[in-house]
């Protein structure tokens, strides 16, 4: 959980490297967003402003909290499906917040040269998120 600054524990980073690899589907493990370690960039520009930042702080908040997690000893020792689960349900509870969250994860990982070009859109079979009603 973020400290009360808003800055994030070393837990919360390894969280969040987890979730990064499950929100932009990749087939090379080699190409995946935590791999690429963007999470620096994605915390920078999610400060940016007070609403992503408040949307940012909270999506990680509720990440921490996950019971699921808790249960097997914290997000990474979930399996690829629990974690998707997990997002899956906060993205269902805070639909706004994750909406801006998931928006800068997107904008971060295509503006990147070493990964591919941005798809038109993002209703492919292998997009999970962001389809939300």
């Amino acid at each position: 959980m973020p400290k009360q600054d808003g800055s994030l524990t070393d837990a919360d980073r390894v969280t969040l490297v987890r979730a990064l690899d499950r929100l932009i589907p990749t087939v090379d493990a080699e190409f995946a967003a935590g791999a690429l370690g963007m999470l620096g960039d994605v915390e920078e520009r999610a400060r940016r402003e007070k609403s992503t930042r408040s949307a940012f702080l909270r999506v990680v908040e509720a990440l921490s909290l996950d019971l699921t997690a808790h249960a097997v000893g914290g997000f990474s020792a979930m399996t690829d499906q629990e974690r998707t689960n997990a997002l899956l349900d906060i993205e269902s509870a805070l639909p706004g917040e994750f909406s801006l969250f998931l928006g800068i994860v997107r904008d971060v990982y295509y503006e990147d040269d070493r990964t591919p070009d941005r798809p038109a859109n993002f209703d492919g079979d292998d997009e999970v998120f962001g389809k939300a009603p």
